[in-house]
């Protein structure tokens, strides 16, 4: 007993999970896109982002303190609104996992570009895709284990250029950059630009639903787990909002016209050795995430077989004790999905399929209040307004979406509905 209360996380690791889940690809790579949409109004993005993540979070924190399985955003709805719902939800964990891991493949090769710019050619953009995933699939296939070597890796590489560009980085600002501040955020925060950077950097935020899926694995998480969610989710934000206006005050309008703002800004302060030092350890940090959500993503599949959600072949292993055919057809997808768009677009159709799964957990936290008799271990204060103010701007994130991923999101849940009824009807 007292070996298995010690394997136990703590408030400590919780954090630094969080951290470790937030933190990737899109605070490298956004922030030149959204001031080069909205300018300087991009600290106020940053910070409405801030309170949806958070909100959002303290949603999964309660619907993951009534539940001890780790089913997530499925379980939740299922529980809620029956199995139809969890289903669909379910469809888009899967869909959530094969677009994270095309746009980090897109990702690693935008900062690759910047080293090789020949590589910026579309036809090799294409080819490197196909190798990448076709690679990463073969790997996952041989039954190499990742995660032992992974997060430690992940870790430093994403933390270190980011608190050296900080803490060097904050005494090169030019104050003359913030000027015109007030301007461009009267002019800009009612542009039609406003809604779509916001969606866009929402992307850099999400992560956060894995801190309530690991709460049977925490100490105490009635305490721990909404204590660690708020700490997480204002060290982040504080660390983003930090970035972004060190990268202004460091290249100004030159911030737009680059596709490695951080990378760039520090070759201002260290020169050629900055911004190669960056650059490689942002490639090492982006390619540790590819890998493991290549991993990731297959299990998803696997998950639902086993819950009776996917015929159940999608979780028989092979020779190699891993599901080939769950590997083979997510690594199939993410090809597709990877030589179709470029990393813009598929971090925008990852925050898309993100809200189809935030926005059923947030009613099922109103849901569930009423449904179920038992107090969850945590619940979020203030009534329904958290849980209502989560579901109000997700929605309005939604609409700012293009009518390209819009269609791409009603395609999953027009297959996720097919597939469900054909699931009913073989039953019958």
């Amino acid at each position: 007993m007292d070996n298995l209360k010690s394997s136990k996380l703590d408030f400590w690791s919780i954090f630094f999970l969080g951290v470790n889940s937030i933190i990737g690809s899109g605070i490298f790579l956004l922030p030149n896109k959204v001031y080069k949409d909205i300018g300087m109004t991009s600290i106020i993005v940053i910070l409405i982002n801030a309170f949806l993540a958070l909100s959002l979070a303290l949603c999964f924190a309660e619907c993951a303190s009534r539940f001890k399985e780790n089913g997530s955003a499925f379980l939740y709805s299922k529980a809620a609104f029956g199995n139809f719902m969890g289903f669909e939800v379910g469809i888009f964990t899967w869909f959530i996992g094969i677009v994270s891991w095309a746009a980090e493949t897109q990702g690693f090769l935008t900062i690759l570009n910047s080293l090789f710019p020949a590589l910026k050619d579309p036809l090799y953009n294409k080819i490197l895709v196909v190798i990448i995933c076709s690679l990463l699939g073969l790997l996952n296939y041989s039954g190499v284990d990742f995660s032992k070597i992974l997060n430690n890796i992940i870790t430093i590489t994403k933390l270190i250029p980011l608190v050296l560009f900080i803490s060097i980085g904050i005494f090169y600002i030019h104050l003359h950059d913030f000027i015109p501040f007030i301007t461009q955020i009267s002019s800009n925060i009612f542009s039609s630009n406003f809604g779509s950077a916001t969606l866009l950097i929402f992307y850099a935020f999400t992560g956060f639903d894995l801190l309530a899926v690991a709460a049977g694995d925490m100490k105490n998480p009635q305490k721990n787990l909404p204590k660690a969610i708020i700490s997480v989710i204002c060290f982040c934000s504080i660390f983003y909002l930090i970035i972004m206006l060190i990268c202004i005050g460091i290249l100004g309008n030159d911030l737009g016209n680059t596709t490695v703002p951080i990378a760039s800004a520090t070759s201002k302060f260290l020169g050629n050795f900055g911004f190669l030092f960056v650059t490689i350890a942002t490639l090492i940090s982006i390619g540790g995430i590819t890998i493991a959500l290549s991993f990731i993503a297959p299990r998803s599949i696997v998950a639902m077989s086993e819950n009776n959600y996917f015929p159940k072949k999608f979780a028989k292993v092979g020779k190699h004790n891993t599901p080939g055919l769950a590997i083979f057809l997510s690594t199939l997808i993410v090809i597709i999905l990877g030589t179709y768009g470029d990393f813009i677009f598929l971090a925008g159709l990852t925050v898309i399929a993100r809200l189809v799964e935030y926005i059923p957990t947030a009613f099922a936290v109103i849901v569930l209040r009423k449904k179920l008799a038992t107090e969850p271990l945590y619940k979020i204060p203030f009534g329904i307004t958290i849980p209502i103010f989560a579901i109000l701007v997700s929605l309005w994130l939604l609409s700012q979406a293009t009518l390209e991923k819009v269609l791409f999101g009603l395609g999953g849940l027009i297959l996720g509905g097919i597939l469900y009824f054909i699931k009913i009807k073989g039953k019958n």
